[in-house]
């Protein structure tokens, strides 16, 4: 068993282990909001997805009232400059992207490092809320929440708007554009790398979604979504990959007093090669199962935490941000028919308090995929991450740090590169 696959063995053992550990090393409820001093991962600035009473009953502070209405807008968001020097060659100079790094013996290895500085990841939402009653005089909730960020990869798109999340909800039903529903960004460790350590599965997607809770600490949430796929085609035959049936989404959630949680999602898709004559027209079906997971817990006056996950599938690999760099990840297309790969991810990280306002994350990510033997030599297989910072925060909402990574990529024929980045930031959070 190599080195990749017994880093992934490891990382599934404490998934285990830690979902039989107790979770009541601390008594009092977690109410401090992410991306802030004080948070158990303070870097996590993902806002959380309400429906149902759960908008009713949040918190709404800094809202305003839009005159003439019963609608309460809240402005959120941060701005962030990021200062990057890569010591080896990294093709994406903004997130330590695993699969843009360049190989022994390319072209790319040889130019060595970049510095580079931006500000693209600054971010700004709106989130506007209200509530009707039914016939019988029950209370729903309505929300619209819209955010947006400069994140565009290219050099040329750098000072370009994106939208991240759109979306809407009425009672427990939502419809727009937000994250995967078997996702989990509560468990990411943080980072200061936006990448988030490259094991993230999902992504954002359109989707339509219900969303409820039951008994005193469990949640579900089941949800139709936009399909995915990246067929990869090495003899150039006729035909190309059609989305023609949505994704099938689902998670099942626990969650404890202290912000302890651990989640179980599941997808359920078809990939969809439609070709001429000369080449087959196969419909395959996909699936991942993911379990993800966050202990929280005090070593000193503060709320430390654990960050685990992991997934295993076939065809899912487009979904794995580490392995969809080349754009051939969820399977192969050949005159015999098309090949799903199976892929597994894995994620572990601790978040420490070293003061009230000292803080740090040590985290590592590991991806891979079993390629068929008709892909191309150079097709990305195993990659795998480290991040290690510190942040300190001189106020609640202001905070600036460093963070070290290191990077390896393995391609199908063994040949590997490894890159290393020191990242330094600056972020002031505005609400």
């Amino acid at each position: 068993m190599d080195r990749f696959l017994k880093q992934g063995a490891f990382l599934l053992l404490l998934l285990g282990a830690s979902s039989v550990i107790a979770q009541e090393n601390i008594k009092s409820t977690d109410t401090i909001a992410s991306g802030i001093q004080g948070s158990i991962n303070p870097l996590t600035d993902n806002t959380a997805v309400l429906t149902g009473i759960e908008l009713l009953d949040e918190s709404f502070p800094n809202s305003i009232p839009l005159f003439g209405s019963d609608v309460r807008m809240k402005i959120g968001g941060y701005v962030k400059a990021d200062f990057i020097h890569d010591l080896d060659y990294v093709g994406d100079r903004y997130e330590f992207e695993l699969g843009s790094i360049a190989v022994e013996g390319s072209p790319e290895r040889e130019l060595g490092g970049i510095t580079t500085f931006h500000v693209k990841q600054t971010r700004l939402n709106f989130d506007f809320r209200s509530k009707a009653k039914w016939k019988n005089g029950k209370e729903f909730p309505m929300q619209v929440f819209l955010e947006m960020d400069w994140f565009f990869d290219s050099d040329d798109l750098k000072l370009v708007p994106r939208m991240r999340h759109a979306y809407g909800v009425i009672g427990r039903l939502l419809i727009g554009r937000t994250w995967t529903n078997s996702g989990d960004l509560a468990t990411l460790p943080g980072t200061i790398d936006f990448s988030g350590g490259d094991a993230l599965y999902g992504g954002r997607v359109s989707q339509i979604r219900w969303q409820d809770s039951f008994g005193k600490n469990f949640t579900y949430a089941i949800a139709l979504e936009e399909a995915g796929g990246q067929i990869d085609n090495p003899n150039a035959l006729d035909g190309a990959f059609r989305a023609q049936y949505p994704n099938l989404a689902g998670n099942v959630k626990y969650k404890t007093e202290n912000g302890s949680s651990f989640q179980l999602g599941f997808d359920l898709f078809t990939l969809n090669w439609k070709g001429s004559t000369t080449t087959p027209n196969v419909t395959e079906t996909g699936y991942a199962i993911t379990g993800t997971g966050r202990f929280a817990f005090k070593l000193s006056h503060y709320k430390d935490a654990f960050m685990y996950g992991a997934g295993y599938g076939k065809g899912q690999a487009h979904r794995i941000i580490a392995l969809s760099w080349d754009g051939k990840a969820s399977g192969v297309i050949t005159e015999n028919g098309l090949d799903l790969s199976p892929s597994w991810f894995a994620y572990a990280g601790f978040n420490h308090y070293w003061s009230k306002s000292l803080n740090s994350t040590v985290s590592t990510a590991w991806a891979g995929t079993e390629l068929s033997e008709d892909q191309l030599d150079n097709t990305i297989q195993k990659a795998g991450s480290v991040h290690a910072n510190l942040i300190w925060f001189p106020y609640p909402r202001i905070s600036t740090g460093i963070e070290y990574m290191w990077g390896v990529r393995e391609n199908k024929n063994g040949i590997e590169g490894t890159a290393n980045r020191i990242q330094f930031m600056a972020k002031y959070k505005f609400n």
